[in-house]
């Protein structure tokens, strides 16, 4: 059976202009399986006059090697977090072990930026909607601006289900979503997987690097 997996996409947001689309796409699901809603959004900034001293990938330049995950390990595991819950790690490790299929180094559990995808779940929760853009906080780079987080790259990804797993993959079947996952710009992460809504479990994904 063919249910059709709602996809709202806002692209190439920079400090010089926005293309935003919404589009929809058919996907094959399990006829016992709940319905997903999944949202992304990224920006790219350069890198301002203070800057902090390490510098941040820029576009057109390499970004900065980081370590490569060790070869010979069976299957990629995120260095376990104990502030994190259960599910939160869970989804880091399923977001790990595909950038390791890619060749790409793992994100690293950022924990400020966690606690604002915490919040930002709970704000879509509690105030019923599901977008990018926070009655009560702004666009998600407002949000971590006041929460003091610094990037120079950052993006995010939503998802609405009833599990990691349900989620994880709505998210990598979906161009905008796999292509956050998969950025190579990307250094840090915060997940956030808040019970409630209508879907079961709110997720968020903040990327910084």
């Amino acid at each position: 059976m063919m249910k059709k997996l709602a996809v709202a996409s806002v692209l190439g947001a920079t400090l010089f202009g926005s293309f935003a689309g919404v589009s929809q796409a058919a996907t094959p699901q399990n006829s016992n399986s709940a319905p997903c809603i999944t949202d992304f959004l990224n920006k790219e900034q350069q890198a301002e006059a203070q800057a902090p001293a390490a510098p941040a990938p820029q576009q057109n330049a390499a970004p900065a090697a980081a370590p490569a995950p060790e070869k010979g390990a069976e299957a990629p595991k995120s260095e376990s977090n104990a502030e994190l819950t259960a599910d939160e790690q869970q989804m880091l490790d399923l977001v790990n072990q595909e950038r390791e299929k890619a060749g790409l180094p793992a994100l690293k559990a950022d924990m400020e930026l966690t606690k604002v995808a915490r919040v930002k779940a709970q704000d879509m929760i509690d105030n019923n909607y599901f977008d990018h853009n926070s009655p009560t906080y702004g666009s998600p780079f407002d949000m971590m601006k006041k929460f003091g987080i610094e990037y120079q790259t950052a993006g995010e990804n939503l998802a609405g289900n009833s599990s990691v797993e349900g989620a994880h993959e709505g998210l990598m079947n979906s161009q905008g979503h796999r292509e956050n996952i998969l950025k190579s710009d990307y250094t840090n992460v915060g997940i956030a997987v808040v019970e409630g809504g209508q879907y079961g479990k709110m997720f968020v994904q903040m990327f910084k690097g």
